[in-house]
């Protein structure tokens, strides 16, 4: 047990640094990074380094191959991942570069519409979050703001928006959705 709490350490500590050499030296099998199963129940190796990586080594992640569009997310995929970064909550002071994370993720070819926890697109994510910066970056991506989640209750953005009461988002995507476009009103 104190040999597998000593490697998480080394592993915890490789990422916050942002050195890969130390995060391969760390793990059993230097081939798993950057898209292998990492050890010790600790998920991608991609979405570990969204919530406790500088964005220089999400970088470093992403040129050495990590999957931007990974299947088996565990409801995280990538912008979602950083999006739940958005504010502190407990053990977490939040990420101050989200946005600067995503548009390095949307640069990776990262698909601003894959599905995540509840069946949420980042789009539903950012409109339920109240961040119109990266409601606006998703569009402007590519994110399609008709989709609606395919279980609970069957919501577009907009109707998130709307529910949790960020107007500018709502009226925003209800002129995305009504034909206008984003960037196109």
């Amino acid at each position: 047990m104190r040999a597998e709490h000593e490697q998480f350490m080394k592993i915890d500590a490789a990422f916050k640094a942002g050195d890969l050499a130390a995060l391969r030296a760390a793990v059993d099998d230097p081939a798993i990074v950057p898209n292998g199963p990492m050890p010790l129940s600790i998920g991608p190796c991609l979405e570990y380094a969204i919530y406790h990586s500088p964005i220089s080594f999400i970088r470093t992640l992403l040129d050495i191959g990590a999957d931007p569009n990974p299947i088996d997310h565990a409801g995280f995929p990538p912008l979602i991942a950083v999006l739940s970064c958005s504010r502190p909550c407990p053990g977490s002071a939040g990420r101050p570069d989200v946005l600067e994370v995503m548009k390095l993720l949307l640069a990776f070819n990262t698909d601003p519409n894959q599905r995540g926890i509840n069946d949420y697109t980042p789009l539903h994510m950012a409109a339920a979050e109240g961040n119109l910066a990266a409601v606006e970056l998703l569009l402007g991506s590519g994110a399609d703001p008709l989709l609606r989640t395919r279980i609970d209750d069957f919501e577009t953005a907009r109707e998130m928006a709307e529910r949790a009461g960020h107007d500018d988002i709502a009226r925003l995507l209800a002129s995305c959705e009504d034909g206008k476009g984003f960037g196109k009103h």
